[in-house]
């Protein structure tokens, strides 16, 4: 096995570790190729279009995007923050069926090792965004999204994905590289940590941006949701917090 095969491996290792969906699937039906993907892109909000007419614009538009970016952002932290690596993801392939993205494919990877993380944050920073930026571009030509918008949900999520992290390895300075990732993203938009304490210190994430879940129809807002006054918010956080202390 070589230093790239090396490489790869432990990624993948270590992505099965963060969440179920980041493997190569056992079978496998459509690939969304960063170099020809447009037309997939449509299928996907197509898909949601379809599947909840009633939700609206707005829901297809951030239900597809967070289909699009999920895994990358995954792999992009996981790497430097696991590897202290970067990695091009110009040749990364998503796996598409029936609505979701899940799965995913790496012939290879180029793997560049940094002294630090900061330097590893923001070159694989800007890998992420050159990838995340095409998506974008074309799911604008099915729905429109801005990128500031589209930004600062990505950034949601990368915060939870960092909170992940910080709970694998308590000495990681959560605060610290959560600013070098926004930074290095040309995010100025994103949630906040907060301190829970309903059953023993547990730190949160309130969100800056809305999924936009509950427009499917008979579905509350999440506990983190923005569109909430922050006392019913943080109220909410500590109810769940208490339901898992002693469930």
């Amino acid at each position: 096995m070589n230093a790239e095969q090396l490489a790869l491996s432990k990624l993948l290792n270590l992505a099965k570790g963060y969440h179920s969906a980041l493997k190569v699937p056992e079978q496998s039906t459509d690939w969304l190729d960063i170099q020809s993907s447009s037309l997939l892109v449509a299928r996907l909000h197509q898909y949601w279009q379809q599947q909840y007419p009633a939700a609206g614009r707005s829901y297809w538009a951030i239900k597809s995007w967070g289909m699009l970016y999920w895994q990358p952002v995954y792999l992009a932290l996981i790497s430097v923050h696991e590897l202290n690596m970067s990695f091009s993801l110009q040749n990364f392939k998503q796996h598409y069926q029936q609505g979701v993205i899940a799965g995913l494919q790496l012939s290879t990877i180029k793997a560049q090792y940094h002294q630090n993380q900061q330097q590893a944050v923001t070159d694989m920073a800007a890998h992420l965004k050159r990838y995340v930026v095409k998506l974008l571009t074309d799911l604008n030509l099915v729905a429109r999204l801005n990128e500031r918008l589209a930004m600062s949900l990505l950034a949601d999520t990368l915060l939870a994905i960092l909170l992940l992290h910080a709970k694998r390895k308590p000495q990681f300075n959560i605060h610290v590289m959560a600013a070098h990732w926004l930074h290095a993203l040309d995010i100025s938009e994103a949630g906040e940590f907060i301190m829970l304490t309903a059953c023993s210190d547990s730190l949160a994430l309130t969100r800056k941006t809305c999924c936009l879940h509950y427009q499917i129809g008979n579905v509350a807002k999440c506990a983190n949701c923005p569109k909430q006054p922050q006392q019913i918010k943080v109220q909410r956080m500590q109810q769940e917090l208490i339901a898992v202390c002693y469930s």
